[in-house]
């Protein structure tokens, strides 16, 4: 087979680049926050391995890829003009390619092995693998541990030809007890995971009639240890299963080094606004730019609308204004209920509150004592 593997790797030059007439923003690599930009990499990507797959003189013996990484077998006299095939589809569009040593090749998290004509897998690490995971004394619930061993065994079950499993299941076990994680718990959760395999493998081949493919509602709380897990009991007679949220996360110690956002530029955050000219406040959330929704506070307040705010109200009744300059974030939240929750909370919190008795209405009463007790904003 005079064939080589290679693995195609895809380099932009540039982080605006105009492609098909559309200008694009760093579509590949880090996506810039926008759900969007997987589904256009990938429809740039298809466009582009497209156009230079049928410029090609020859056909790929085997062609995958992976968002932008491409793994494919072509003729040994051919790589040049692989590359080349590619890299005319844009000047900011630019790949690399690297070839397979010893009839091995690293793609992803497996190793493509030819062996007499045959491709076999193996479960491949990067030479800075260091072999961390969760922690089997962390403040995580168990569950999650064991999910962390699950993972494991399906990697080297799954990813890996059976001649690599004695290997890899050694490999497996060491990452686990360096990570603390008892003996009888690790050979129980492999033992019962490798007959589930085996079983589903087997039960494949049967056609299964079973259309019921709902497995229920989650319910998210907070893990505290050795409290949390009694939320089993009473829930078990519904249809919900739980899902535990920590409450001690990484970003909120260690935190990244990049500029933060001015405050008019966040969203998805609850603020307060403040008169100039007495201790009035008015607290809001909004999912959008901040700057968005203080512009239509003020909009609301020059144009009279007939169906005046508390804010316009103010500022009519008293001639007082407010500082548009301050506004202050009060808390981020990407979910929108929980938004909603912690912004009557902080309505509660208020000295002088311009709010509507209506805007804290779906507050529970037994909020109401503890929060009576927090000091006034």
């Amino acid at each position: 087979m005079n064939e080589f593997l290679i693995a195609i790797r895809f380099v932009l030059n540039s982080s605006f680049f105009i492609f098909n007439g559309i200008i694009y923003q760093q579509t590949f690599g880090t996506p810039m926050g926008s759900p969007l930009s997987p589904i256009v990499a990938d429809i740039v990507m298809q466009d582009v391995e497209n156009r230079a797959l049928s410029s090609l003189f020859f056909k790929p013996s085997f062609y995958i890829r992976y968002v932008d990484d491409i793994s494919c077998a072509i003729p040994l006299e051919s790589l040049d003009h692989m590359l080349v095939a590619f890299n005319n589809i844009h000047p900011r569009l630019q790949f690399t390619f690297e070839v397979g040593k010893e009839n091995k090749l690293d793609f992803l998290d497996v190793s493509l092995i030819l062996i007499d004509n045959h491709l076999i897998f193996d479960w491949y690490h990067k030479p800075t693998f260091s072999g961390r995971y969760l922690n089997y004394f962390s403040q995580h619930p168990v569950c999650q541990k064991r999910g962390t061993a699950l993972g494991l065994i399906d990697r080297v079950i799954l990813l890996s030809h059976p001649k690599f499993h004695i290997k890899n299941i050694s490999l497996a076990t060491k990452i686990l007890l360096d990570n603390n994680y008892p003996v009888d718990f690790v050979f129980n959760v492999f033992h019962e995971r490798i007959k589930t395999l085996i079983h589903r493998n087997k039960s494949s081949i049967i056609p299964n009639n079973n259309n019921n493919s709902d497995s229920g509602s989650f319910f998210t709380i907070p893990y505290i240890p050795n409290f949390s897990e009694k939320f089993n009991n009473v829930t078990r007679p519904l249809d919900v299963r739980i899902s535990y949220q920590s409450l001690n996360k990484l970003n909120k110690i260690i935190k990244v080094h990049k500029d933060p956002l001015p405050g008019s530029s966040q969203s998805n955050v609850v603020y307060k606004i403040n008169c100039r000219d007495c201790d009035a406040s008015y607290v809001g959330q909004t999912g959008r730019q901040l700057s968005t929704r203080v512009k239509e506070h003020k909009n609301h307040i020059v144009r009279n609308n007939p169906s005046r705010s508390v804010i316009t109200e103010h500022r009519l009744s008293y001639g007082h204004d407010f500082d548009w300059e301050s506004v202050e974030v009060l808390d981020h939240e990407p979910f929108y209920h929980k938004r909603l929750i912690s912004e009557m909370l902080y309505i509660k919190r208020q000295k002088n509150s311009l709010n509507l008795q209506t805007d804290t209405e779906g507050l529970h009463y037994s909020y109401c004592n503890a929060v009576s007790n927090l000091s006034k904003i």
